[in-house]
């Protein structure tokens, strides 16, 4: 039989439950905490549940909360069968039409009482900041602790401002479980006489005690025992305090405002940023002690790939100094299967050949190398020697700082004859005057006639600390052969390029022939050749070190992960609260999921300012240019962004999928 009001009553149903029935499954055992309970409430009532601990009064209330699902039965809440609804549409219910009001407070820890207040309005589509707070405070005698944190008020405090939180948002039905369990006499009976105002405001109120003296302010007493309704009975002798003179805000008075349009979406927006970032500053080291793992990932891609930007870049201008529209000729030293030597060695007559046919070609110049010792006086070093011919210095566009370089007459008289890289010069001969002095290179004494200008590396050769001689003269009394290193041919115009080069290899074929298997024993490589080849090489390298990095980018994105979980667990009470007073699963999921996010982004920003500044410290120690590009800030900067929403995806899954009942309950 179906307990309720009298049938005179002419009040309309709020609250109909038919058949409720919820069972617990506690390791082996059932638990049945409703069996087949029959309740109804009328608009404006004022019912009190009571029974001994166990009895199923708690469970019942949390199921009209819609706290839990029952596993059997039916709930009618203000018309609306409840009890099939998806997580999101009661969580839609609680923020409309159900205002909670907890024994344990469940207030947010440092958050303001007006955040606090204010919670509901974040989940149901209004603009923070309205006055209804504000008001509410105001009404419950708070109006100047609307910036105190929970931890700052009274337990009486924090009670009227749970009251205030519950009716942020107008609701239909009052839920107070065990509200004046854990105040003093003095402020449980204000506590009562605000709910008997709310009850006389027409609010309906079902209030869940264990004290009969709270019981006798309600008109109805229902008792549980053992999960079912013993007894359902109107007060006799009600307690109904004189009115305090609490008064509902109204609309005219503290509208609430729907967000609209762009205004909706950053207000959105906006609003669980706030809450993201209050939650982070709750434990500041925990979360920068995080944001660390990004920050020391992002700065180490921005300044890592700057700096092989840097050495790509500055690779490639030695190159192109080295002179313009050039050609190397070099013997091929690959063995080829069924394919043996036919001769690859480039000799000095090849030069010649390859002046004489190739009209396109502004000058040739053989190049012989031996590194050998050259003394001046009691000065001995290693130095590279380079035989060559007139035309090296103009083709690789090397300045002369002193004297002259070698000319055609010292090649065809095979002089002894010495041009000296800038630092050999420096090495040897230090402030005193080179010009006109002899050194011994090997057992050969030379005259040195020029030094050349400072230009550093120049691709695989630093010219500054080689010495030039004529190759006659380093084919007799050097290498004792007329075999060359290279040959480097200058094009007149860049657009012959592909033509001589075909012409190069027209004259060398016709003397060397070909392999067995039809490949040149010999390579030209243009100037573009190689810059590409190194480009590649490098382009490789910068990607690999950008790749060490990205580790590091990984692990903080994992540190981050392993920092959500821990909030999740820390914060499933304070996930509860927020899902009991309307808050659905995308909202928490928002919330968790911008929190990491935040994290990465301090941490990529904060990186992007530790890796400039570390490649160009690292680029002044090492001489080479760092290069740092919008691009390379970009990508580090936006995967540290991607690795926040990768790795604060499940966290923040896993928090949104909590039970409210169960994340209540949590300890």
């Amino acid at each position: 039989m179906q307990t309720g009001p009298s049938d005179t009553d002419t009040r309309r149903e709020i609250v109909r439950v038919e058949g409720l029935t919820r069972t617990y499954k506690l390791g082996h055992e059932h638990v049945h905490a409703l069996r087949a309970v029959d309740l109804t409430v009328r608009e404006g009532e004022f019912v009190a549940i009571m029974g001994p601990s166990g009895s199923g009064k708690s469970t019942f209330l949390n199921q009209l909360g819609c706290l839990d699902r029952p596993d059997a039965g039916r709930y009618i809440l203000a018309g609306t069968d409840v009890s099939r609804l998806s997580d999101d549409e009661l969580a839609a219910i609680r923020g409309r039409t159900i205002g909670f009001v907890f024994q344990q407070f469940n207030l947010l820890a440092r958050t303001s009482a007006k955040d606090n207040v204010e919670l509901p309005l974040l989940y149901q589509g209004y603009a923070r900041g309205s006055t209804r707070a504000e008001q509410l405070l105001e009404t419950f005698g708070l109006p100047d602790r609307a910036a105190h944190s929970p931890q700052e008020l009274s337990g009486g405090e924090q009670q009227r401002v749970s009251f205030a939180r519950a009716l942020i948002n107008g609701p239909k039905v009052i839920l107070a479980d065990e509200p004046t369990g854990n105040l003093d006499s003095t402020r449980g009976e204000e506590i009562m006489q605000l709910l008997s105002d709310l009850n006389r405001a027409g609010m309906t109120v079902i209030l869940v005690t264990h004290e009969d003296n709270i019981a006798r302010y309600a008109e109805r007493i229902v008792k549980f025992q053992d999960g079912s309704i013993l007894a359902d009975e109107p007060v006799e002798d009600r307690t109904v305090p004189e009115s305090g003179g609490f008064q509902l805000p109204t609309d005219e008075g503290a509208p609430l405002v729907r967000r609209r349009g762009l205004k909706s979406l950053a207000a959105y927006v906006g609003n669980y940023a706030q809450s993201a970032f209050q939650s982070l500053t709750r434990n500041k080291l925990r979360a920068g002690l995080t944001t660390l793992g990004i920050l020391i990932g992002v700065a180490a891609v921005i300044a890592l790939v700057s700096i092989g930007q840097g050495a790509e870049a500055d690779v490639r201008s030695q190159i192109e100094g080295l002179g313009s529209n050039l050609i190397t000729v070099t013997p091929d030293r690959s063995r080829v299967r069924g394919a043996g030597p036919t001769g690859e060695q480039l000799e000095w007559e090849h030069a010649r050949m390859i002046a004489e046919a190739v009209p396109a070609l502004s000058g040739v110049a053989p190049e012989v190398s031996q590194r050998t010792n050259v003394r001046y006086g009691r000065e001995s070093r290693s130095v590279e020697i380079v035989g060559t011919t007139a035309a090296y210095a103009d083709m690789q566009n090397w300045q002369l700082a002193e004297g002259r370089f070698m000319t055609q007459a010292d090649i065809d008289n095979r002089t002894h004859t010495a041009v000296l890289g800038a630092d050999i010069a420096d090495d040897i001969f230090g402030f005193r005057g080179a010009i006109g002095q002899s050194i011994r290179i090997g057992h050969t004494t030379h005259q040195v006639i020029g030094i050349m200008e400072a230009r550093g590396g120049g691709g695989f050769q630093n010219h500054d600390q080689m010495i030039v001689i004529p190759i006659t003269t380093a084919m007799r009394r050097l290498t004792g052969s007329e075999q060359v290193r290279s040959i480097g041919a200058q094009v007149a115009d860049r657009d012959d390029m592909a033509q001589a080069s075909a012409d190069i290899a027209h004259v060398l074929r016709a003397d060397l022939g070909t392999r067995s298997d039809g490949s040149d024993p010999f390579n030209i490589l243009t100037q573009d050749d190689i810059l590409q080849t190194l480009q590649s090489v490098m382009g490789t390298l910068t990607g690999l070190l950008a790749s060490i990095a990205g580790i590091s980018l990984l692990v903080g994105g994992i540190g981050i992960m392993n920092i959500m979980l821990v909030s999740v667990s820390e914060r499933t009470r304070e996930i509860g609260i927020r899902k009991a007073v309307g808050a659905r699963r995308h909202d928490v999921m928002i919330q968790f999921l911008l929190e990491a996010i935040i994290l990465a982004a301090v941490g990529g920003l904060l990186g992007w300012l530790a890796g400039t500044g570390a490649a160009r410290v690292v680029s002044s120690i090492i001489g080479i240019p760092g290069i740092i590009s919008l691009q390379t800030i970009a990508v580090a900067v936006g995967f540290s962004a991607f690795v926040g929403i990768f790795f604060g995806w499940y966290p923040a899954r896993k928090a949104s999928g909590l039970d409210p009942i169960d994340a209540l309950r949590f300890e």
